[in-house]
């Protein structure tokens, strides 16, 4: 009996583990599907997804400008150090392409979703539940997925591919600038070292894994929210676990993209 007791701890949280990452592909297969066709885009799912995109998306591109600018300083400047000394200048562009929009962009625009949208999704639909408003929607036969979870998924990936764009951007001209101060490089021959060293696998990644993300966080945030039952005490936990679980989902998809684009 002892011994069963041993394995019953992890044999549920292995089983619960399953069963959220079940209803999450459930949902996120069931939002995708529904944002195909033209009769789910009603006038009040619109607004959510314009609304989405502007709190997930423009709100948060001055502090991504500022961060993208922040980090291409700081990675130009060691980049060029670090090459100057063994000699290999040459590689300064495609590195700073490599690193930044097949690394550092799709990750910092989803910590930046993470910190801005994750915690407010969860706390608004956990809100509703709490105060029964998700009973009210359900009780009027209007689908969950489709009025609530689609347009803050699609609006979080479409803010996710802008906010990682912007980070490339604004790193890319601070890198600029930072290398032609330190280097004595011209910004016309640095950025034609840039451009000519970009390739399919590096657009693939810097919109797939910022989309897929967002996308999927989406669906976390809303599925953490709208499981919770009580009073507005079990609020905060449903936010602590839909960010994790974030945090979770763009660790994996980058290692899923990592692991297919340099196999």
């Amino acid at each position: 009996m002892s011994r069963l007791a041993a394995f019953s701890g992890p044999g549920r949280w292995l089983s619960e583990m399953v069963r959220k990452n079940y209803y999450l592909a459930a949902i996120s297969v069931e939002c995708l599907f529904s944002a195909f066709r033209s009769k789910s885009w009603a006038q009040p799912v619109r607004q959510r997804l314009v609304r989405q995109i502007l709190f997930g998306g423009v709100e948060a591109i001055p502090f991504t400008v500022f961060s993208g600018a922040i980090f291409g300083v700081v990675l130009a400047i060691n980049s060029f150090k670090w090459l100057e000394f063994t000699g290999r200048i040459d590689f300064l562009g495609p590195a700073l392409s490599l690193l930044l929009i097949r690394e550092a962009a799709p990750f910092f625009s989803s910590v930046i979703i993470i910190a801005a949208s994750a915690s407010a999704i969860t706390t608004e639909m956990a809100t509703m539940r709490v105060k029964g408003e998700i009973d009210l929607i359900e009780s009027q036969g209007i689908n969950l997925i489709q009025f609530l979870v689609m347009p803050r998924a699609v609006g979080l990936a479409i803010a996710g591919v802008g906010l990682a764009t912007s980070f490339v951007a604004s790193a890319f001209l601070a890198s600029a600038v930072g290398i032609a101060w330190i280097g004595s490089i011209p910004p016309g021959p640095f950025f034609d070292s840039i451009f000519s060293s970009l390739g399919l696998a590096d657009f693939v990644n810097l919109i797939g894994r910022s989309a897929i993300t967002a996308f999927l966080m989406g669906g976390i945030c809303c599925f953490e929210g709208l499981s919770v039952r009580g009073s507005s005490t079990v609020v905060p936990q449903a936010v602590t676990r839909g960010m994790l679980r974030s945090i979770a989902a763009t660790l994996v998809i980058s290692a899923i993209f990592g692991i297919l684009t340099y196999m």
